[in-house]
């Protein structure tokens, strides 16, 4: 858990504590620490932040990262092209059906501005001169994950340079964006 989550909780936990109290303000101060931390430990555990569906989506695709491409490709036994990719990772992180090409996959979705982009949104590319034609997941921090082209095996990658040059824009899945209840 973050520091910042676990600093939180301990100052949620003290003013409840400091708020609820029947001390009056002549009386000795509370120690804060002494009185919070063993609480703080215990609501830290059920103060984990939730999976997501699109969590388990990006684990899906990062999953899959060292196999080598496929044109055409839909599976982590034979490979996976880049639309593929995505497709897999939705079907079996979110139980989300999309569709199977890049450029039917942006169709599909619904747009968002690069400051609205969030982990798991897919990320658009034009690469041989169509309007779409290479898909990947967006991993947050300028990152996304991708079955590149034939010779290359999925990985991670920046949104610069030649990712940058192409960039068409991210898109949302409806249906993957809640909560993981399992």
């Amino acid at each position: 858990m973050s520091g910042v989550l676990v600093r939180a909780v301990v100052v949620s936990l003290a003013l409840v504590v400091v708020g609820c109290s029947a001390v009056n303000e002549s009386s000795k101060p509370l120690s804060v620490a002494a009185e919070v931390t063993p609480i703080a430990v215990v609501a830290s555990k059920s103060a984990s932040p939730s999976v997501t569906l699109l969590d388990k989506v990006v684990w899906n695709a990062q999953k899959q990262q060292g196999k080598m491409y496929r044109w055409g490709g839909t599976s982590p036994v034979t490979g996976f092209d880049c639309s593929g990719l995505t497709q897999y990772a939705f079907r079996n992180g979110a139980q989300v059906s999309i569709p199977r090409t890049a450029a039917q996959q942006y169709a599909a979705a619904v747009k968002v501005s690069k400051e609205q982009s969030q982990k798991g949104d897919l990320v658009f590319f034009n690469t041989s001169g169509k309007r779409i034609s290479h898909v990947g997941i967006y991993l947050g921090n300028n990152k996304f994950v991708h079955a590149p082209r034939t010779g290359r095996a999925i990985a991670t990658d920046q949104l610069k340079g030649y990712w940058a040059n192409r960039l068409v824009g991210f898109g949302r899945i409806p249906g993957a964006c809640r909560p993981s209840y399992s």
